[in-house]
């Protein structure tokens, strides 16, 4: 097992014209998504070492295989002028625009094979998941309604106010309504309503969206009422507080509560914080938030000194703590690699908190200090060499696609 290559991860593998001298050349396989075979390749499957696959696939040989990374949109174009059948291969998602007859997909596909996700009309559902293959995730389908929209939808007056009466509108996406709309013109313009995602509206609004949804609709979110929506990474600091336009706050991404925040301010200018993220919050400020906040329903981390949000791959250097005055929080939500030449004590003793949601890479020593500090523990530290790997001859990295 010394000799032969070492292939990393491999979305599409392609063994349907493998022999046994080419499966022999590889020493190892990392994960593959989907893994193809002929009938007469079959075998040759386990002999390969691969860690994981999502899907196993039997195609035959002398089918030529269209490989997608990513999305893959059917409309009327897709089989135009087509000299042989497609057999689309899709690692991502497969999106069925309604104008497609049914006479083209039945000739156009001689077959179908998806890891990830089918979204198509209701009355093609069936023809597609009769075709040979495999379709592995979610499938998803829409009526034909008068008025289909092919990505996610932002409603707002306006949009609203250009709609002809009794519309019967499908959202092939998300549907987000940020602002509450009278509920007299959603009742005149929208007679029938479907979304494919998920719906997020205010509370105020919520009863008449879903009087018109049809059953089979995703999932409904409300904001609560009296609350502004923010869909941004906010930073709550006392001059943004102290002008702050709306006193009860829905917020989509992360909050921050800067450190110069006075208790006092933060009681009288804020009435309620939803978030969906997560609340950064001075410690000190513990109380105020409680009152403000649901506790229970919100990953709320509450930090000492300065705070050090590691969201992004960085590295942690020693000259970071040579400008440190006092004590700092570390938040790992990225991919944070911790200098060797930090010391250990110097982790213990500068850091108050460690709070792990990503993936901290470092040494044993380092991984024993930081495990001292450690607060929220969801991520994963790796400790040893694995980050100074040698240099292997036989090493290829990542492939989307891969025929042996």
């Amino acid at each position: 097992m010394d000799k032969g290559k070492k292939i990393g991860n491999v979305n599409i593998l392609d063994l349907r014209k493998a022999t046994e001298a080419s499966v022999a050349e590889i020493r190892a396989i990392g994960n593959a998504n989907v893994v193809l075979y002929a009938p007469e390749t079959a075998g040759l499957v386990q002999q390969l070492n691969i860690g994981n696959v999502n899907a196993a696939v039997e195609v035959p040989a002398d089918v030529e295989v269209k490989p997608v990374i990513g999305k893959e949109v059917f409309n009327r174009s897709s089989f135009q002028d087509l000299t042989a059948p497609r057999y689309p291969v899709v690692v991502g998602q497969i999106l069925v625009e309604p104008d497609v007859p049914a006479e083209q997909i039945e000739k156009g596909l001689s077959g179908l094979v998806v890891v990830g996700q089918v979204i198509c009309p209701e009355h093609l559902l069936g023809l597609l998941q009769g075709k040979p293959g495999h379709i592995v995730g979610q499938t998803k389908s829409y009526p034909r309604l008068d008025r289909v929209r092919m990505d996610s939808l932002v409603l707002d007056k306006d949009y609203l106010r250009a709609m002809e009466d009794g519309t019967e509108l499908a959202v092939v996406g998300s549907l987000r309504v940020p602002q509450v709309l009278p509920n007299d013109l959603l009742e005149q313009k929208l007679a029938k309503l479907f979304v494919v995602g998920k719906t997020l509206c205010h509370k105020e609004n919520a009863q008449t969206l879903q009087a018109r949804m049809l059953p089979s609709s995703g999932t409904v979110k409300t904001i609560p009422a009296g609350y502004e929506l923010v869909e941004r990474p906010l930073v709550l600091d006392q001059a943004l507080l102290s002008t702050l336009p709306a006193k009860k706050l829905y917020c989509t991404e992360n909050v921050q509560i800067a450190a110069d925040v006075e208790a006092a301010l933060l009681d009288e200018q804020l009435e309620g914080l939803a978030c969906k993220g997560m609340v950064l919050c001075p410690a000190a400020l513990q109380t105020v938030l409680a009152k403000k906040c649901d506790l229970l329903k919100t990953q709320v981390v509450f930090y000492e000194g300065t705070l050090w949000l590691e969201d992004n791959a960085s590295t942690l250097t020693p000259e970071r703590f040579d400008y440190l005055e006092g004590k700092a929080t570390l938040v790992v939500t990225g991919a944070l690699k911790v200098d060797p030449e930090v010391p250990p004590k110097i982790l213990t003793g500068r850091l108050a908190k460690v709070h792990n949601l990503g993936h901290i890479a470092c040494t044993p020593a380092q991984g024993a200090a930081l495990r001292a500090r450690l607060g929220l523990s969801e991520g994963h530290i790796s400790e040893g060499a694995d980050e100074e790997e040698e240099e292997d001859e036989g090493q290829i990295g990542n492939a989307n696609y891969l025929a042996l």
